[in-house]
């Protein structure tokens, strides 16, 4: 009796095991004959709640691989971080700075226009940083610049002259530089001055008492095209004294400029 059971039970095992066979044969036929292109639907439903599955568990274990990287990786991540925002702020900086530039140098060349008796030049150094009221640029002989040639800021406004030339550089001496003498008349009345530098972008010059001038008075350079070098900002005078003196101020803010244009005579 217990042999019949052991036989019955050895067929069921060996019906499984066909069964089985059979079904793997099958799967294999169909995956080859292409099949899944017309029961992908059906598939695809069972094995919906499996991907899910399984992609739930992959973010979770990303999620615990990012909570326990070490305190080092996150310091190093952070830093690679404000390395790149400060380079990034850096070169918008200096995109806005040659943006900047190059509005202004063509608002510059729109003054001058073509004429070709202009060379402009980029400061090098300017009073803070030279001794007294004194530029340093970059043109020199190499752009056919002399001693005496007249500098301007902006290609109207006179500011000095050229000292010194070198080969690729020049000094400047400004109007304002302490001591230097230059000519000058009064607006409206047209009578010669002589303005002294005073050094700072400031003159001075001594005139008689009877001669009028107010705060705002306006002194041109001498010549056919006749240029603002100065505007009256004091008057100090006495009674007792048959002289008044006057302190002026250049109506250019030297430590505004970048360039300058050199006329060549």
């Amino acid at each position: 009796m217990m042999h019949q059971f052991r036989d019955k039970k050895q067929i069921e095992k060996s019906r499984k095991i066909t069964r089985n066979t059979i079904g793997l044969v099958v799967f294999v036929v169909v995956s080859a004959l292409g099949v899944w292109t017309w029961s992908s639907g059906p598939l695809n439903s069972l094995g919906n709640p499996v991907w899910h599955a399984g992609s739930f568990i992959s973010e979770k274990l990303y999620d615990m691989n990012y909570f326990f990287r070490t305190k080092a990786s996150i310091t190093k991540e952070n830093h690679n971080l404000i390395e790149e925002i400060s380079y990034l702020r850096t070169s918008l900086l200096d995109h806005q700075i040659l943006e900047k530039e190059n509005a202004d140098l063509k608002e510059l060349l729109g003054r001058i226009g073509d004429n070709s008796d202009f060379v402009l030049g980029n400061i090098l150094s300017k009073p803070n940083h030279s001794p007294y009221d004194t530029l340093i640029i970059d043109i020199g002989i190499n752009t056919g610049i002399k001693e005496g040639d007249v500098v301007y800021s902006s290609g109207i406004t006179p500011i000095g002259s050229v000292e010194k030339v070198y080969e690729k550089t020049s000094l400047i001496s400004l109007y304002t530089n302490p001591g230097r003498k230059t000519e000058g008349f009064i607006d409206i009345s047209n009578v010669s001055v002589e303005l002294t530098g005073r050094g700072g972008g400031n003159f001075e010059m001594v005139i008689p008492m009877e001669l009028s001038v107010d705060k705002g008075t306006i002194i041109y350079l001498p010549g056919s095209n006749s240029k603002i070098i100065a505007y009256v900002d004091e008057i100090i005078s006495s009674p007792t004294d048959p002289f008044k003196k006057v302190i002026l101020s250049s109506p250019i803010n030297i430590q505004n400029l970048k360039w300058v244009e050199v006329k060549k005579d």
